[in-house]
């Protein structure tokens, strides 16, 4: 790509005189650059394309893999079983080693395809204009100083200066989030602007809905504005993720208790003169005991499940942490449209000349459901709103015009046309059409014979229709424009003088409704009897009759209320972040009671200039303060995230557009859109919405958290009878020296608790009640300290009772060393599998509780324990785990053994509840 010195150089173009551009660009705005010019520039500036950001290589995902302490524990472990002879033991680790990298290996792989979408965008053409031809060329042979001819449907290949427009309207909603399409000017603005207020620019990667244009270009590549963004992308790096964190330093700690605890009995048993060779495998029996092989793998699988779930609720979730993560958001940045609203214009408010204002509730599920304004037909305000609706109006509605398409088949989805035209133009004929069906028809079947299209100049728009008396002239536009053209107002069905203090009057209505968040539109009409003649198309719309104002709004989605309602109660802040307009913002920040009452006489948005000067001075207070952030830029989205982190938030962003990606990709959790998301959204996201509803994050959150409940409890039984194991090693070993458990028995017995009981652990239901407790803070270890003292109870009790056994068996019984090994071995594996009975809550029923309830837990138990007998009774397993043929007196101390801690724990559990 080009370095900083072939530049062109040009800020701020939007405050720049086209005819100042072409002479800064030295270009020719009539005849475009000469070929040979062209070619010199594309030397200097280089190809219009995104830099591309090299990723990870497979074999350095793989070594990130391998390079951490547990691995190097395990590996040594295998290394000396090998050394020492013990092959089965050696092959055994070496397995658990190679599943465990394979599935890490697998998530991050495909978690490295981020930039693939942005690159895509680049392989269009374009049209341009070179020594004065129309020519056809690859995007990435655009140079600046190009003229760039835009045409209806057309991407825009590169950010250019408009100098010529015809009705040119542009969907800029990827950079901006922007709702309705921007129609664009050519004069230079007078003063600096956000992005999305910007009209004579063309930018990279937006889209032209309709009309014609011609542009300089002055930014290719790297240098347009989606270029920063990409470079954004690129350059951010994502905090690893809290339960990586977390499982880290557990086994860190794991890790460093067993080294000790190897240390030591090196020592004690080098000075008792003990053979090297039982010191390395208790060494190894050691570090089989403190390591759980098992929890990698059934957190991914329980995650896994959660993802699958999720998937049925709207809810795709790219990387498996991010199921957990929710669990711990604190704060949620939502965009508006589409998010949180229906991304579907709907009329709101009608205000006619006679001062009565009709507000129409657009929330309804249906807007075929008739509205509540109750209005007559017959009135003469009314009817002419109506029939101007129709009638100036370019937009055509597909087959079906209701919300409620879901019960269509798929293929008749597929084969049924859909509205076209300007969504204001398309909410007018919907409202007219299911409020008003027959007026519809009517209207529609009416004649047209003259037509002012949309100009962006004039801000008008209107046409001509014969009746049966006459002809009806309907206008509409900005109403600064309309009450210009209008000579009369019509009030209580009579026309009477438009005096510039009633236009006045009617302008200070206008700014109220535009502060309201509404998008508005001046009506007007005038009937003559005379058809204008052709020549005399652009003159028509004068002297009009002044009807009144017409206001838009985005609705909000019915079940967002709900959903942030369940948010507060759930400790999490939701914040809007949108690039609209803050009166826009602000409206649908109140219609889905985004704020608190505390909010009410505090500045609810913040926006523009004063954003980036909170955001400069760090000015936390207003920041944390502020539910609502809009015409917000992508480096300000991405410098929230940054500074709410900083204060130790977890975050998740939502987002649709390039815009966006930088703060997906920064925020601990990403959310895009499925419907109406970009790709690059889509790709460095964590999780994609496929209904795009806000309700559905809060249900991935709720998920999130009764995931991580469900991984602390199968963490608390994994490390329970991990510890129970280490003690019950540790105190027979330092007292008898020797080593009552194998290492080939511990793994074998380590995969089947790890992986059956705990797994089915990880996908119960959870506490239905989740919702009602606050997010933990962001610093809480995955274990707290009440969590610790369970561990540390149970594995206690495990230990006292399966080395009870074998300290029987040595000093009553007078049994072999073999047997003894066999008593501990079966004492313990019993008691592991039945220990995860006691891990149900303390305030659940002893026999009908979250565990009892889980079928996966019954089936667990069935293969574990079916597991279990058929090594015993298979001699070639038998024979490699050193098992003995047993009788009756010893099977009796295994089964007392074994069932001792469960009803010593549960015993321990009713009588102190509260500790539990």
């Amino acid at each position: 790509m080009t370095d900083s010195s072939s530049k062109t150089n040009i800020n701020q173009a939007y405050l720049t005189s086209f005819e100042e551009m072409s002479e800064k660009l030295s270009t020719d705005y009539n005849k475009g650059l000469s070929d040979e010019e062209a070619k010199s520039r594309l030397k200097k500036y280089g190809k219009n394309k995104l830099k591309e950001h090299k990723g990870r290589s497979i074999w350095q995902i793989l070594l990130s893999q391998v390079l951490n302490p547990v691995i190097y524990l395990l590996t040594a472990a295998a290394i000396l079983a090998f050394v020492f002879g013990d092959i089965p033991e050696g092959i055994a680790i070496v397995i658990v080693l190679l599943i465990n990298t394979l599935i890490g290996f697998w998530m991050e792989y495909k978690a490295e395809k981020s930039m693939d979408a942005l690159k895509k965008m680049d392989k269009i053409q374009s049209r341009i204009l070179r020594d004065g031809e129309e020519k056809d060329i690859d995007a990435e042979e655009i140079v600046p100083g190009d003229i760039l001819l835009v045409d209806s449907g057309d991407l825009i290949a590169a950010d250019a200066r408009i100098f010529h427009t015809t009705e040119l309207a542009v969907d800029e909603s990827p950079l901006t989030g922007e709702s309705v399409p921007v129609n664009k000017t050519t004069d230079a603005l007078e003063e600096e602007k956000s992005l999305g207020d910007r009209t004579n620019i063309l930018y990279k990667g937006t889209a032209v809905t309709n009309g014609f244009g011609k542009a300089i270009v002055y930014a290719t590549g790297m240098d347009t504005e989606l270029g920063n963004i990409s470079d954004l992308v690129g350059g951010e790096e994502k905090d690893e993720i809290p339960l990586q964190k977390k499982l880290n330093k557990l086994t860190q700690n794991l890790i460093w208790v067993t080294l000790g605890l190897a240390a030591a009995f090196a020592v004690f048993g080098l000075l008792a003169g003990k053979e090297l060779y039982q010191l390395i495998q208790t060494a190894i029996a050691w570090t089989i005991a403190a390591i759980p092989e098992g929890l990698p793998i059934v957190a991914s699988i329980a995650l896994a499940r959660g993802m699958i779930k999720l998937a049925r609720k709207n809810v795709i979730i790219k990387k498996l942490e991010a199921v957990e993560t929710l669990g711990e958001t604190t704060v949620i940045f939502t965009d508006k449209t589409g998010t949180l609203t229906r991304n579907k214009l709907r009329v709101k408010s009608l205000v006619f000349s006679n001062d009565q204002r009709i507000d129409i509730d657009v929330n309804k599920k249906d807007t075929s459901d008739k509205d509540d304004d109750k209005t007559d037909e017959k009135n003469d305000h009314f009817r002419h709103f109506l029939k101007i609706s129709v009638l100036a109006n370019d937009a055509s509605l597909g087959e079906d015009d209701s919300e409620n398409k879901e019960n269509k088949d798929e293929k008749d989805t597929q084969e049924e046309k859909k509205d076209d035209g300007d969504p204001l133009e398309i909410a007018l004929l919907q409202y007219v059409k299911n409020q008003h069906p027959n007026l519809f028809t009517e209207f529609r079947e009416l004649e047209r014979k003259r037509h002012d299209p949309f100009d962006s100049d004039d801000m008008v728009m209107g046409a001509v229709y014969a009746e049966k008396e006459g002809y009806y002239i309907a206008g509409k536009g900005a109403a600064h424009a309309i009450t210009q053209r209008s000579a009369k107002i019509l009030i209580d069905g009579k026309e009477e003088e438009f005096s510039d203090d009633v236009k006045d009057s009617w302008m200070k209505k206008n700014d109220e409704l535009a502060e309201e968040g509404l998008r508005v539109l001046a009506f007007a009409f005038k009937k003559t009897n005379d058809l204008p003649a052709d020549n005399e198309e652009e003159e028509f719309l004068e002297d009009l009759v002044f009807v009144g104002l017409v206001g838009f709004l985005d609705p909000p989605r019915k079940e967002v209320v709900d959903a942030i309602s369940l948010c507060k109660e759930a400790g999490i802040k939701v914040v809007m972040v949108t690039g609209d307009h803050p009166g826009t913002a602000t409206n649908v920040g109140e219609q889905i009671d985004l704020f608190d009452e505390a909010d009410k006489n505090k500045n609810l948005t913040l926006s523009g200039k004063d954003l980036q000067e909170a955001l400069d001075n760090d000015d936390n207070e207003k920041l944390i303060n502020t539910p609502v952030f809009s015409r917000v830029s992508p480096k300000q989205k991405l410098s929230l995230i940054e500074h709410f982190q900083q204060k130790g938030e977890i975050t998740a962003m939502t987002g649709d557009g390039v815009n966006d990606a930088p703060a997906l990709k920064k925020a601990n959790i990403g959310i895009a859109m499925g419907k109406r998301g970009t790709q690059i959204a889509q790709e460095v996201s964590d999780m994609v919405l496929k209904d795009d509803a806000f309700g559905s994050i809060v249900n991935a959150i709720e998920h999130g958290r009764i995931i991580f409940g469900n991984i602390r409890k199968f963490i608390i039984y994994q490390l329970s009878y991990h510890l129970s194991e280490i003690l019950i090693i540790g105190l027979i070993s330092f007292t008898l020296f020797t080593l009552p458990l194998l290492p080939l028995q511990l793994l074998f017995l380590n995969l089947l608790s790890d992986v059956f009981p705990a797994l089915a652990l990880g996908v119960g239901e959870g506490d239905p009640g989740v919702m009602q407790k606050r997010p933990k803070k962001p610093e809480e270890p995955i274990l707290n300290k009440r969590n610790w003292m369970q561990i540390g109870l149970y594995a206690v009790v495990l230990m006292l009772s399966i080395s009870g056994g074998y300290y029987y068996a040595h000093y009553v019984w007078e049994e072999s060393v073999e047997v003894k090994n066999n008593i501990a071995f079966f004492s313990l594996a019993i008691a592991q599998l039945v220990h995860v009975f006691n891990m149900r809550e303390a305030k659940e029923h002893l026999f009908s509780n979250q565990v009892t309830r889980n079928k996966y837990i019954w089936m667990a138990l069935a293969i574990c324990f079916a597991a279990l007998f058929a090594a015993y009774f298979v001699p070639e397993i038998a024979n490699v785990l050193s098992f003995e043929r047993l009788d009756g007196k010893i099977w009796g101390l295994i089964v007392i053994c074994a069932l001792l801690p469960v009803l010593v724990i549960q015993t321990i559990k009713f009588l102190f509840k509260k500790y539990f």
